[in-house]
């Protein structure tokens, strides 16, 4: 498990296991670029727009999945 040190290049790795998740689920990865990934205070945060809550409700574990052990800070909406 990966905890995050505030670096810059620790922050770039980080962001981009996050997104690798996300482009290796079949559900989510079609709305990657309907999400903004950020790390703010020590923490991982999600913005953007999903069709539904259950794939908002997908956000969080497929983080855990990539190792993130941080605090996710879920902000995206349903449209």
């Amino acid at each position: 498990m990966y905890a995050i040190n505030n670096t810059e290049s620790n922050v770039k790795r980080t962001l981009e296991r996050i997104r690798s998740m996300f482009r290796l689920n079949r559900r989510l990865g079609s709305y990657l670029t309907s999400l903004e990934i950020s790390f703010e205070n020590r923490s991982v945060v999600l913005r953007g727009e999903l069709p539904s809550d259950e794939l908002r409700g997908e956000l969080v574990p497929t983080i855990r999945q990539a190792g993130i052990l941080c605090q996710v800070c879920n902000e995206v909406q349903v449209s």
